[in-house]
């Protein structure tokens, strides 16, 4: 008996130097940066520097998750199963509104979404979607906000259409399957729907509200309080690509068509709506508190919001 007590506490005592080991050879992936994105060329700084491995050979551990609705982001950052998100400023103020303890740290993009319809359709104005099926990325999508905002101009409310959310990869078909009259979506699926003939811009987003705030780069209050140095060198990665994309269209195009799986020509027709910007400076913050007014005309938020509730300006301020 006295024996094979012996070889249990030695078995015990090997298991534990065996754990020991393995937790020192293999340590907990913490360094891991978990980023979450929409599938669009708004996100083509992160697209970009992905594809040209930026983060690798600045020592960071990026890994990058396709998402396809902006709230979806918003809730991951905010329960820690993604550290930075690449979203909507929408469902972020949204979220923040709600109390959710999240960060706007960089800007994006400004602009870069359009109304899309039939081809040869009759509807040839805003004015002539009243009564019309209406696809769009989802309620709290930037896109679903220019949408009643262009259609308040000809007192059009959003019980005289019939607005359908729905996952952004599916709404060129629904429009080519003519389940929809029109939709409203981000590039590159704006651009794809002339292209393969599916249907007609009918207005860029440009023309609804000029130079307006689209997506920006978030992350949790906590993050940003435990990890300000790996923060501040993603941003760093994110500014300087910035730049490249804004100085490098051609080369920005192909790598889009690559990540994201479309087609050159349409990516080249896409970037040429989306104003790419990285800095939240006062300019960038003013814009986003103007459509915090709007937001709050039309309900969508449940109270008012100011710059230090919304962005933290210490990384790209």
């Amino acid at each position: 008996m006295k024996k094979y007590s012996i070889i249990l506490i030695l078995f015990v005592l090997f298991l534990l130097l065996a754990v020991a080991i393995f937790t020192l050879v293999i340590p907990e992936n913490s360094d891991v940066i978990k980023v979450g994105y929409l599938p669009t060329d708004h996100s083509a700084a992160l697209l970009v520097a992905k594809h040209n491995k930026l983060y690798e050979k600045n020592g960071l551990n990026v890994q990058t998750v396709q998402i396809s609705a902006g709230s979806n982001i918003v809730d991951a950052v905010a329960s820690g199963d993604l550290d930075i998100g690449y979203v909507g400023i929408t469902p972020t103020m949204q979220g923040i509104s709600k109390g959710v303890p999240i960060k706007v740290v960089g800007a994006v993009n400004l602009e870069g979404s359009g109304i899309v319809v039939q081809p040869n359709s009759t509807i040839t104005s805003p004015a002539d979607l009243i009564g019309k099926n209406i696809a769009s990325p989802g309620v709290s999508s930037i896109q679903q906000v220019l949408l009643q905002y262009e259609l308040e101009k000809y007192n059009i409310t959003l019980k005289d259409v019939n607005i359908i959310s729905m996952n952004v990869f599916n709404i060129p078909s629904s429009l080519a399957a003519r389940k929809v009259d029109a939709y409203i979506s981000y590039e590159p699926f704006v651009s794809m729907a002339p292209y393969q003939n599916i249907g007609e811009v009918l207005i860029y987003s440009e023309d609804i509200i000029k130079d307006h705030p689209c997506c920006v780069i978030i992350t949790r209050e906590e993050y940003i309080e435990n990890h300000p140095e790996k923060l501040d060198k993603f941003l760093e990665i994110h500014d300087n690509t910035t730049k490249y994309v804004n100085n490098h269209p051609n080369e920005t195009a192909n790598i889009l068509n690559q990540e994201l799986t479309t087609n050159l020509d349409v990516e080249h027709l896409s970037l040429q709506h989306i104003i790419f910007v990285s800095r939240i400076d006062k300019s960038f913050q003013d814009k986003v508190l103007e459509l915090v007014k709007i937001e709050n005309q039309m309900g969508y938020l449940n109270k008012s919001l100011t710059s230090d509730d919304i962005f933290n300006t210490e990384f790209l301020g």
